[in-house]
């Protein structure tokens, strides 16, 4: 199938509001790029929550000038509550018909919601997945072999087969990865308190559609850095709590799929190996770098 949807796009009217959720602590370093990358985006009906979480550095400065400068940005701020706290407060007040969930620290394609409004809008679809790639902190590509990217061609499927893909580790749990419908966030509430509050909730954001489009274009930057790496106790935790979370959803919710949901999830050929790798990498990097500075003269 041409995965060139201008070709594919319907008559084009009014732009539908998009409402992107950011939730921002202590990323001053990153801050105006990611926020560049949104304010940038072709899709230009939209309105930017920006919820500062009580960040400690200039990233309440940051956010205050972009909200000066462009009228689409509406900043909250809020003590240090943690990033589902954050998510929770940015999707009550979304009004956009779309919402998406950006990291702070993280770049999007200027063309990211733009392609998947028209996927959408052209499959009938209530979200629009597509593929992504890492850099570094210095905005370069860092090669990854994540399964979430793998994939060539445009692809349609139903919920019950994206929720399938999820659990086997084939689609990621990410919320930046999809532009959804507001409706498909209906009921869902992040757990807070927890490092993983995206894992827990993403089948039942992907129950609450009817068709999923997957587009096989590159449209988001992750940002690798050591800041981001998951090496707390905390997060092997919240793993498993969220893991638990998607299992009894999928087994309440599908009934026919429980006994396979169950044998999946815990099976090794589904684990995030490419995560782990990726968090050794940088941990090696960040140890090198820090022999290297330790080693010049004083």
């Amino acid at each position: 199938m041409d995965s060139d949807l201008r070709s594919l796009r319907p008559e084009e009217g009014p732009q539908d509001l998009v409402s992107v959720i950011l939730t921002v602590y202590n990323v001053d370093r990153w801050l105006k790029k990611t926020l560049e990358s949104i304010l940038d985006q072709t899709w230009m009906n939209l309105e930017l929550i920006a919820v500062d979480d009580g960040s400690g550095d200039r990233s309440p400065q940051i956010l205050r000038e972009a909200e000066r400068r462009d009228p689409r940005v509406r900043v909250v701020r809020t003590e240090n509550r943690g990033v589902a706290c954050a998510r929770n407060l940015g999707l009550s007040l979304a009004r956009g018909r779309y919402v998406y969930f950006c990291d702070s620290d993280d770049v999007m394609d200027p063309r990211l919601l733009e392609e998947c409004v028209w996927a959408m809008k052209k499959f009938s679809a209530q979200i629009a997945m597509f593929k992504f790639d890492g850099i570094n902190e210095f905005g370069e590509p860092v090669p990854s072999f994540y399964p979430h990217n793998r994939y060539r061609g445009l692809e349609v499927l139903d919920r019950r087969e994206i929720i399938k893909k999820q659990i086997r580790g084939k689609i990621g749990g990410y919320l930046w990865a999809f532009v959804a419908e507001r409706k498909a966030y209906e009921g869902v509430w992040f757990p807070e308190g927890r490092l993983v509050e995206d894992t827990a909730r993403i089948c039942q954001i992907f129950a609450n559609a009817r068709r999923i489009v997957r587009i096989p274009k590159v449209l988001y930057h992750y940002r690798l850095h050591k800041s981001s790496l998951m090496r707390k106790e905390k997060m092997l935790v919240d793993w498993e709590k969220a893991l638990k979370d998607r299992l009894e959803f999928v087994s309440a919710t599908f009934p026919e799929l429980r006994r396979w949901a169950r044998v999946q999830t815990f099976s090794p050929l589904n684990f995030d190996y490419e995560s782990v790798r990726q968090n050794l990498a940088i941990g090696l990097r960040s140890r090198r770098e820090k022999r290297r500075l330790s080693r010049r003269p004083k």
